[in-house]
């Protein structure tokens, strides 16, 4: 007797230590660590952990990778809409959380302005002209009517320095945007209709005005890029952005700098590139 309540306490503790130890080893698999030569990024809480949420879900990454076909699966977004989104980093989570919603106008504001200098310059294909599209784009505000806010996923990272052992902590937090096709349409002609008087001459404001089509395309069709594409086009991003002239607003310079560093941060956790 003695030894059949021998084997039913090892199989006992197999079951607990071993079989059971999966619901302990799940939670240790949902801590996602990127590492780098000196650094090392660890995910430790993230949006709906406690009800054994993804550190990492497979749509946030897609998303940031230029496809959006699996948040619209996600959240029910019909083929009708645009998917955008922001993010941003800070100390807590509420206030990234907050950050993230503001930083949205910037973002857009960015993207903008990149698409429609670049069709500038290959449309209208003069310097001068493409510094006025440029100062004008600058300055432009962005109509952000019909942009309304789907989710937002929060995640906070343990950053650790194996040089000096010093470690801290962020939010970073991304919101999920969706906009239907036509009000995105009157985002970019309100956009482009701030700009295109900037421009000297009349024969040239006419051709930028054709270029809508364009640029409507660019900013809505799905191409989704590789890892190494996402981060060298951020890299990219942020060195033009902290290259600007000084007499670029330092307020605009900063915040651009701030959402960009924090997008850089948050891919190259995501797709396991600690920075």
């Amino acid at each position: 007797m003695k030894k059949i309540n021998g084997i039913l306490t090892v199989v006992l503790f197999t079951y607990i230590f071993v079989g059971g130890g999966c619901s302990s080893t799940k939670s240790v698999n949902q801590t996602k660590i990127a590492e780098s030569a000196t650094t090392t990024q660890e995910i430790v809480d993230w949006t709906n952990r406690n009800l054994d949420g993804e550190a990492k879900p497979e749509w946030l990454k897609k998303l940031v990778k230029g496809n959006d076909s699996l948040v619209k699966q996600e959240f029910g977004i019909s083929s009708e809409y645009i998917v955008k989104y922001s993010v941003a980093s800070t100390k807590t989570r509420d206030t990234a959380m907050a950050a993230s919603r503001v930083n949205y106008n910037a973002m857009r504001a960015e993207e903008l302005k990149t698409k429609v200098v670049s069709e500038a310059a290959a449309t209208l294909n003069n310097e001068g002209y493409t510094e006025a599209t440029s100062n004008a784009a600058t300055l432009a505000k962005v109509d952000l009517t019909g942009h309304e806010l789907v989710t937002q996923f929060y995640q906070e990272i343990l950053t650790s320095n194996k040089e000096t052992g010093s470690q801290y902590k962020e939010f970073l937090c991304y919101s999920v945007y969706k906009v239907s096709k036509e009000d995105w349409a009157k985002t970019l002609k309100s956009f482009l209709a701030q700009v295109i008087p900037a421009i000297p001459e009349s024969a040239a404001q006419v051709k930028m005005a054709k270029t809508i089509q364009s640029l409507y395309e660019d900013t809505t069709v799905q191409k989704e890029k590789s890892d190494s594409e996402v981060l060298k086009e951020i890299s990219e991003k942020l060195d033009n952005v902290q290259n600007q002239p000084s007499q670029t607003s330092s307020a605009s310079k900063s915040s651009d700098v701030d959402w960009m560093k924090a997008l850089e941060t948050g891919v190259g956790i995501l797709l396991d590139v600690a920075l």
